[in-house]
């Protein structure tokens, strides 16, 4: 999300960029997202910006300007709070049941953060330690707190277990964040952790060889019928006619409302009304969903995958470039195959026939495609430094990005409702 409020004493203009970022249950289901921040201005960075600026932004443009609804969907967020925001009650704006306030580790407990914690818990409030560090000066506020977040990063286990077993005793659910690889999520595990958050979860490791299923078989089939000139409307027809679910779902996409489709004589019939290049994205829409039948963080790693392929072509249409936006729409879509498949991307691409140009961006990040899908993952991680300078690169009016973005993930949340 974008906003350009006007300096007090400067008529400069900033950008705020709000990304955001999952957080899971034990069992892999989607808990919450925490909102990241950083502010991009002619640097490309977040220099100049304090803690508090950071925070209080974060709120202002995500909830009095935008919406919860439309960052975070059903999710709760997770919030940023400085002692200035706590003390002042800036809580208030804001529904307990939608929010969970998260204390930065710059907040220290004294008596007025003691009291005001006090305040929010006998009012409902949730509240969150964040990159926690234990002091006994803590002891008072531990027990009024629902949620630490522990930064297991590179973590000494020893020192690990000693502070677990020390929060454990105040009875608040522990968050392990900045986990990154399968091995350390399994420890926090069994360490007691029931939250978890990073780059893990967002795109799961591939641990073992998985097949296709036979239906997404019959799809990759499909689409490299599509992508092959020389096939015809038969061969289409007899591909679609081996799998009766498939057919059925293309029956009632032409026969929507929005493709107008009335009167549809034949499987051929079907295929001419939608167009070979509407189809085939369909069907990669289809693939990609597929896989969000299995719930938990592969449904967020579908997720993520449809918000990457809308916002990659709104990137591409912004230069006015049709053909562009819509490989940019497959670049983004595919970004995340690997993972959603649980197949490495080279055996994935290989049975894809796809445009070597959107092949070259997947699989080396290089091409006319790479700095879109740069820019992308770039705002995904809230690394606000690479999205100003992709922009640049793209000629883009950053100022317009945060727009873009809400409206990617209100396509993505819709596609999810209604399938693809």
């Amino acid at each position: 999300m974008t906003a350009q409020p006007a300096a007090p004493e400067s008529s400069a203009c900033y950008d705020v960029f709000v990304a955001r970022q999952p957080i899971f249950e034990a069992d892999g289901r989607l808990a919450a997202y925490e909102l990241l921040y950083r502010r991009s201005g002619a640097s490309g960075g977040a220099e100049g910006a304090t803690a508090e600026v950071m925070a209080a932004e974060v709120l202002v443009q995500t909830f009095l300007n935008i919406g919860v609804d439309q960052v975070t969907g059903d999710a709760k967020a997770f919030l940023n709070f400085t002692r200035e925001m706590l003390v002042n009650g800036v809580y208030g704006l804001f529904d307990k049941r939608r929010v969970v306030i998260e204390l930065l580790e710059t907040v220290t407990p004294d008596d007025e953060v003691l009291a005001t914690v006090e305040t929010m818990v006998n009012n409902g409030y949730t509240i969150a330690l964040d990159d926690f560090e234990y002091t006994p000066e803590w002891d008072r506020i531990l027990p009024h707190v629902g949620i630490v977040k522990v930064d297991v990063l590179d973590r000494d286990l020893s020192s690990l277990e000693g502070l677990v077993a020390r929060l454990k005793s105040f009875g608040a659910v522990l968050l392990a964040e900045r986990v990154e690889t399968q091995e350390v999520a399994d420890r926090c595990r069994r360490l007691g952790f029931s939250m978890f958050q990073g780059y893990f979860f967002q795109r799961p490791e591939i641990l073992t060889k998985t097949e296709l299923s036979a239906g997404q078989l019959t799809i990759l089939r499909l689409m490299n019928l599509l992508r092959d000139g020389n096939s015809s409307d038969a061969a289409l027809d007899d591909a679609f006619r081996g799998d009766v679910s498939l057919t059925m779902k293309l029956l009632r996409t032409v026969n929507s409302a929005a493709m107008g489709g009335r009167g549809i004589e034949s499987i051929r019939h079907a295929v001419r009304m939608v167009g070979r290049s509407e189809l085939h994205k369909w069907l990669s829409l289809l693939l990609v969903s597929s896989v969000a039948t299995r719930g938990g963080t592969d449904l967020e790693v579908v997720r993520s995958a449809l918000v990457r392929a809308r916002f990659a072509e709104q990137i591409g249409r912004q230069s006015g470039d049709r053909r562009a936006a819509e490989s940019l729409f497959m670049v983004g879509l595919f970004s995340l195959l690997d993972a959603l498949l649980r197949m490495p991307i080279g055996e994935v691409l290989e049975k894809i026939d796809l445009a070597d140009e959107i092949k070259r961006a997947l699989l080396v990040r290089a091409g006319p495609y790479a700095s879109a899908l740069s820019l992308v993952e770039g705002w995904e991680r809230a690394s606000w430094d690479v999205v100003y300078a992709e922009g640049k690169t793209l000629g883009l009016d950053l100022s317009l990005l945060g727009d873009l973005y809400i409206e990617s993930l209100a396509w993505a949340r819709e596609r999810l409702h209604v399938g693809a």
